[in-house]
């Protein structure tokens, strides 16, 4: 049978049901200011972050070889283009802010750029998307051509991988690329990833971007 992925607010949950510009539902950043980052709560304290959980309903077997990338917006969902420029273009830009972005957590100095995700759960406040200090959790898509499609994709880090006993809790032996089925305690049913877009101080295009967060993995059932 095919394997189905959800992309959750909480731990088990069900699908983001964000409004999206042009119509349907999915994840929104929000608003995100120059200089700054989104969902930002405190940018000194480097507070905020998205919580997106990826479980999947396989019944027999894990999934594996976990990996995300960006790719143009529509080109994968059907959803119609609702930004100012069109889905190529955000695409690029995104990628390209990402390329060139610096390495400041909370962008305190303004370089950093596109979208970052933390694979360290449980990674404390001060140390969530420190990418300079924590390279294997933290990825920037665009960053060395990480996550600019299916074939440069972002593996997932064992680092992510929790189920819920009770509350969130870390699995037993984690791998990178697979999520556990329902149950799984050992590999872990629920990757929990933290995600946000940066802008730097000289970004000039504002409005809204839009862009696919895509998932590739293999399943057997």
């Amino acid at each position: 049978m095919a394997v189905t992925l959800t992309f959750s607010p909480t731990i088990d949950g069900v699908s983001f049901n964000d409004a999206l510009e042009g119509g349907g539902t999915g994840l929104s950043f929000g608003n995100v200011i120059n200089g700054t980052y989104s969902p930002m709560v405190d940018q000194v304290q480097n507070e905020g972050a998205m919580q997106v959980y990826m479980h999947h309903d396989a019944v027999t077997d894990p999934i594996t070889n976990v990996e995300l990338f960006l790719q143009v917006y529509g080109a994968s969902s059907g959803f119609t283009y609702g930004g100012q420029r069109s889905g190529v273009n955000d695409y690029d830009a995104l990628l390209l802010a990402g390329s060139d972005s610096g390495t400041s957590k909370n962008n305190l100095d303004g370089m950093s750029g596109g979208i970052w995700v933390d694979m360290d759960w449980d990674a404390i406040t001060l140390n969530q998307f420190d990418v300079d200090s924590f390279p294997t959790a933290v990825k920037i898509f665009g960053k060395n051509d990480e996550g600019i499609n299916i074939n440069n994709g972002i593996i997932i880090s064992n680092q992510c991988m929790v189920h819920d006993d009770s509350g969130e809790t870390a699995a037993i032996t984690p791998e990178d690329g697979k999520i556990g089925k329902s149950g799984d305690t050992v590999l872990g049913t629920n990757a929990h990833l933290k995600f946000r877009i940066y802008l730097p101080t000289a970004w000039t295009e504002g409005g809204n971007y839009q862009v696919e967060l895509a998932c590739a993995y293999r399943y057997t059932a």
